[in-house]
């Protein structure tokens, strides 16, 4: 049986190494349904594990701890699809997401047959983990290069503010965070198990070599500047050192863990400046970052398609430091707009630099140069302030408006045409996690038996949160209450099934007492507690590169805890 072995492990580093690296671009569409990349070598996998099935005549491992429950779980998903008031076809999607999600399960089951080749496949999660971190941290930098080559994986760079949130390959910060943590995890358990290895020739180097893995992936987290990141990292570091000195007092292993968390706090306290760090951990959201009022003449007149200077006064009343040096710069700007009416004659208008940075709360005069419309008239002028190529101030929630009068004198052009009028712009709508937890526990309530369908949340609840047009990309920011919006009492009950039966396996490798499957285990069990933890704020399982790390995690894990072969 070692051949088809070496066939299942094969599956599964496929696998690991498509995860994080899913093009945007689809392999193959079909009616309703197109391939990616990593879909196509999820059914690689599946059909390479077929046919040692067929070829070995032997069926694969099913009973595990697991099965059961996430059975239960598929079969409470294709019943609460089928009824879902929402999108049967969406929610039957996402179904089959999590149905893929049991195969890999138990294709990592049946492949984790001995400690080698468990450990081979933890190296090669942090060694893909680590090329994932090197392309964030390059793109945070700003590399050309790379920043062209990771337009094939996601539509372009993520901000939060004036601050980059680098994402490497991964469609989202949020997403490459989740999946850093999960590997972060694992690199404890690699370091940890290369320092116990006294039988290995080069045991330092490759310690240290894992040290710079953890270094790179933990820089990578911080890069994302997602808060659960940060957490869970710091939760994965504090479960695995306190295990570890518990077991064997402050050995140089647990010194090890203590020097990978003291060296990416600094790096993480040196890559953001202290004014970001503190909005990003005191705010929810962005709601109150770009806030703004503006003393200006309630009326003047100008000469058509003349530049006129107005003295205007601006404060800062928003969280976010104004300065039209940095990189993207904040400006102010306005808009014109017909005597009467929403629409714009013209919405980009020109851009006047502030003289020197703006502080939250600092009021500074400024002379504003105005660019006059072609033809005569009444107008109105709208003053806003712009970050370049990302806002509008006035597109903000809150935003109260600042609008002049305008009477614009002169002849008539030649040939004049009137103006079309362009539409305003939709306001942008950041609902906080409080605001969609709401919504949730009101679509549990409207529809508690069999929820809305899975993946459904997203779908409807702008109705629940008072949002109309509410954006379809937002999920509930909560795994758990995502299943019971999903599914209702039926799907959510079974995925706390599965959800403790999982506990439980990561909680028995917390706890191993063999020397050989300690330093392994707690990484695994590291990651159980990182996927615990981030679920809590974040919904992930309806993206690819997430639930099949999350699968081979849970295959590990139970694979770990029921004993393992020498080799």
């Amino acid at each position: 049986m070692a051949t088809p072995g070496i066939f299942l492990f094969g599956g599964v580093a496929l696998l690991t190494l498509a995860a994080p690296f899913e093009l945007t671009e689809p392999l193959v569409r079909l009616p309703r349904q197109a391939i990616t990349s990593l879909e196509a070598a999820i059914l690689v996998a599946f059909a390479a594990w077929g046919t040692v099935v067929v070829a070995s005549r032997r069926l694969p491992q099913w009973q595990t701890p697991l099965t059961l429950p996430w059975l239960a779980l598929v079969a409470a998903m294709i019943v609460a699809s089928i009824a879902s008031p929402v999108s049967r076809v969406n929610a039957l999607h996402m179904t089959g997401r999590l149905t893929a999600a049991l195969g890999i399960y138990l294709l990592a089951v049946n492949s984790m047959t001995t400690r080698s080749r468990l450990a081979a496949a933890l190296r090669l999660a942090v060694a893909v983990g680590v090329v994932v971190g090197v392309l964030a941290i390059l793109e945070y930098l700003g590399s050309p290069p790379v920043l062209t080559a990771l337009q094939a994986f996601r539509p372009g760079v993520a901000t939060v503010g004036a601050q980059v949130r680098a994402g490497g390959p991964l469609q989202y910060p949020t997403i490459a965070s989740m999946y850093l943590e999960i590997v972060f995890a694992f690199g404890l358990g690699v370091m940890l198990s290369a320092h116990d290895d006294r039988s290995h020739r080069r045991r330092a180097l490759r310690v240290a070599g894992w040290f710079l893995a953890l270094v790179i992936v933990g820089e990578a987290i911080t890069l994302t500047f997602t808060r659960a990141g940060l957490i869970t990292m710091a939760a994965s570091l504090l479960l695995v050192g306190a295990i570890r000195v518990a077991r064997r007092g402050f050995d140089r292993g647990a010194w090890l863990v203590v020097a990978v968390a003291a060296t990416v706090a600094t790096l993480f306290f040196f890559s953001r400046s202290r004014e970001s760090m503190w909005l990003r951990f005191t705010s929810e959201g962005q709601e109150s970052w770009y806030r703004t009022e503006i003393a200006a003449p309630p009326r003047f007149e100008m000469q058509r398609d003349h530049t006129l200077t107005i003295p205007i006064s601006v404060t800062n009343t928003g969280r976010l430091p104004w300065d039209s040096t940095a990189s993207p710069p904040i400006l102010m700007s306005y808009h014109w707009l017909p005597a009467d009416g929403d629409g714009f004659v013209a919405y980009e208008g020109g851009r006047t630099p502030f003289p020197s940075p703006i502080a939250p709360g600092a009021t500074a005069p400024l002379d504003v140069a105005v660019r006059a419309p072609a033809q005569p008239g009444e107008y109105r002028l709208e003053w806003d302030v712009v970050q370049e190529g990302r806002l509008w101030f006035s597109t903000e929630p809150g935003a109260a408006r600042v609008i002049s009068r305008a009477l614009v004198l002169g002849d008539a052009a030649a040939n004049a045409r009137g103006d079309a009028l362009m539409p305003p712009p939709r306001p942008t709508v950041r609902p906080g996690r409080f605001r969609l937890w709401r919504a949730g526990l009101k679509m549990v309530a409207a529809h508690p038996l069999l929820g809305v369908g899975p993946d459904n949340f997203r779908l409807a609840y702008g109705a629940y949160a008072g949002l109309p047009g509410a954006d379809e990309r937002i999920h509930s920011n909560n795994m758990y209450l995502e299943m019971f919006v999903g599914g209702g009492i039926v799907m959510g009950a079974a995925f706390v099934w599965l959800a403790w039966r999982a506990a439980a396996s990561f909680a028995r490798l917390a706890g191993a007492a063999a020397p050989q499957d300690q330093a392994a285990g707690l990484g695994i069990a590291a990651a159980g507690l990182a996927i615990a933890l981030h679920a809590a704020v974040d919904s992930f399982l309806s993206f690819a590169p997430i639930y099949v790390l999350f699968s081979l995690t849970l295959g590990y894990a139970v694979a770990s805890a029921r004993g393992m072969e020498a080799d």
